[in-house]
């Protein structure tokens, strides 16, 4: 049940997204220039995407799957890559939590294997209001899309049978979303 709705809410995704491209594009092209910044396109292609403050804060440095870390990377590169502020750590996994100014989160969790590699990244986003959600996983499904492609049914496909999905997980007067980055469930 859970996986027939998150397979739904990513076709869902994925249908709007493409509705909404073409405002999408008109946006991102009258941004003010000093709320974006001109990332370069992780695929291989000649592209660029364009990124917000917002965005440029949770991606991290554009080298890397994530925050400039790769899944299968050693737990010391994500101490001596990660930026963020620890807020706990175990044998199985290291957390992170960095705030924005208008008091909207996110926690990043690099989840490692049995040799203190990272096997999967979870990242839950705090957001203040349904807009604030409908926006952001607006501006992150067409960041996904242009760095890894258009998105299947379970996310957008990374190298190697890897994948990143969003989700929202508003619930109540409690709005935000989820990014997983780990195998896909084909693998």
């Amino acid at each position: 049940m859970k996986q027939a709705f998150t397979y739904g809410a990513l076709l869902a995704l994925a249908l709007f997204f493409n509705a909404c491209q073409n405002k999408q594009q008109a946006s991102e092209a009258t941004s003010p220039a000093d709320t974006t910044e001109i990332i370069n396109n992780q695929t291989g292609a000649d592209s660029e995407v364009a990124a917000s403050d917002w965005l440029n804060k949770l991606v991290g440095p554009p080298e890397g799957t994530f925050r400039g870390i790769n899944l299968g990377d050693g737990v010391a590169t994500v101490k001596a890559k990660e930026s963020a502020e620890p807020f706990e750590e175990d044998a199985k996994h290291v957390g992170y939590t960095i705030e924005y100014e208008n008091l909207e989160s996110f926690d990043v969790q690099y989840f490692l294997d049995k040799s203190k590699k990272v096997e999967r990244i979870e990242v839950d986003i705090y957001l203040n209001n349904r807009q604030s959600v409908e926006d952001h996983k607006k501006e992150l499904a067409a960041y996904f899309t242009r760095r890894f492609g258009s998105p299947t049914q379970q996310g957008w496909n990374v190298a190697g049978n890897r994948q990143v999905t969003l989700t929202d997980v508003s619930k109540g007067k409690d709005f935000g979303l989820k990014l997983v980055f780990g195998p896909s469930a084909r693998a």
